[in-house]
């Protein structure tokens, strides 16, 4: 359900590699590193393209051997797809680690890597003060702060609870991490079923209702695909602990909403964190908007200072092995 090929390397040939003279960094704000590369890389040739326009004009004129895309609200991801499509891409590295926006490629013509655990360490922060937010009643609070309401609330102490990792890819597991050292119970929901050191117990993913069974809160880390599309739907919310709470940081895609809400309504989810929707922005009107038992940020939860720079780094380090006939790290399947 995660990446399964994250923790693995694939050889390219140093007869491919050592032709490669210039890179086309695609990011709707190039600024964010620009110059970085040509730095560490004088002798290649590094060309930018922030729209459509300078995409095809890039691929044109500078016909890359790489690309490093990152994309984004501002930029978005099929346009990215036009270097799929180019004759002269022999890699594509992505700066994020869902990369559903450049398939279906060709694993003989391109070969595809992704960021996936450069940002894991900082998004498992946000779910980790996700969880202790909403067990701690900090919401509730805040609206009582706003009514300026006087009202003490009891909470149980997570040591003691339980929490579902699905997905103990990267982010997984620190996840994981830092719910064991809370105290917590941890489960986790993987193919792979070799035990994890901070996980009491691995479910394989056709036993997730089982799982959930056992969850006070169930936290979302898996790629967007068919597999994974509406994983949580009204069956999967059923078959939660009533009262339990819900953390998507994954994909939007993974929750179904209307699901999600009547889950909310009847009490069978205590509350959630979302941060990924199935349309983004969120429209206005969206129902979410008005739910107190629903607090959201904008597909912001690994949004450090610097992000840009720490994808960058990661790709110039890629690159480094590919001009140097190395593996590379990260590779993903089609």
């Amino acid at each position: 359900m995660e990446n399964a090929n994250s923790e693995l390397i694939c050889q390219i040939s140093f007869e491919s590699a050592s032709s490669m003279t210039s890179v086309l960094c695609m990011h709707h704000r190039p600024d964010d590193f620009r110059g970085l590369l040509e730095e560490r890389f004088p002798d290649v040739t590094v060309g930018y393209a922030s729209t459509n326009d300078e995409i095809i004009t890039q691929l044109a004129s500078l016909q890359p051997d790489a690309v490093f895309s990152i994309k984004g609200p501002e930029f978005p991801g099929n346009l990215h797809h036009k270097a799929v499509e180019a004759a002269c891409v022999k890699w594509i590295h992505v700066g994020g680690s869902g990369y559903e926006h450049i398939q279906p490629f060709d694993p003989d013509k391109v070969t595809v890597t992704n960021s996936a655990g450069v940002l894991a360490r900082h998004l498992a922060e946000t779910a980790t003060g996700a969880i202790l937010a909403l067990n701690g009643n900090f919401f509730p609070y805040h609206r009582q702060q706003q009514a300026r309401v006087w009202q003490s609330r009891t909470f149980k102490p997570l040591a003691g609870q339980s929490l579902l990792v699905v997905g103990l890819g990267h982010i997984g597991d620190w996840v994981a991490r830092n719910a064991k050292a809370l105290g917590m119970t941890v489960h986790g929901v993987r193919r792979r079923q070799e035990p994890v050191a901070h996980v009491d117990q691995i479910f394989p993913p056709e036993q997730l209702h089982n799982a959930l069974r056992q969850a006070d809160f169930v936290s979302l880390h898996v790629r967007a695909s068919d597999e994974t599309h509406h994983m949580m739907n009204a069956e999967a919310f059923a078959a939660m602990k009533p009262g339990a709470f819900l953390l998507n940081t994954a994909r939007g895609a993974v929750v179904d909403t209307n699901a999600l809400i009547k889950a909310l309504d009847a009490g069978q989810v205590g509350g959630a964190y979302l941060d990924v929707f199935e349309e983004e922005p969120l429209p206005e009107d969206h129902p979410l908007w008005s739910r107190d038992d629903v607090f959201m940020t904008p597909h912001a939860s690994d949004n450090i200072s610097g992000w840009e720079q720490e994808f960058a780094r990661f790709f110039g380090d890629n690159l480094e092995r590919w001009i140097k006939g190395e593996p590379l790290v990260n590779p993903v399947t089609a």
